[in-house]
């Protein structure tokens, strides 16, 4: 199902994240995570139309803040207001 975002919205792809291989003496459950990144580069993948950020088109990467990050129906929302910058 492909979203048309709306209401200033972007729909983004994250980048998955680099595992890292590390040894330790405790169990810890599978799929669990150190700790969550405040920020995220992401690729646009569509822009609302009502969105008034300039310079981004579907293509470019930008600094997101993870937490604002929704998964909604095979895709990932950001509103605008929680992108930080442009990658050049």
């Amino acid at each position: 199902m492909k979203i048309k975002p709306l209401n200033r919205h972007l729909v983004v792809h994250k980048k998955p994240k680099e595992k890292k291989e590390t040894t330790s003496t405790f169990i810890l459950p599978e799929g669990y995570e150190s700790s969550i990144e405040k920020y995220s580069i992401v690729k646009v993948l569509d822009i609302a139309e009502d969105s008034k950020l300039k310079g981004i088109k579907p293509g470019s990467e930008v600094v997101v803040e993870t937490s604002m990050l929704f998964e909604v129906a095979e895709s990932t929302l950001v509103l605008e207001n929680y992108v930080y910058g442009l990658i050049k």
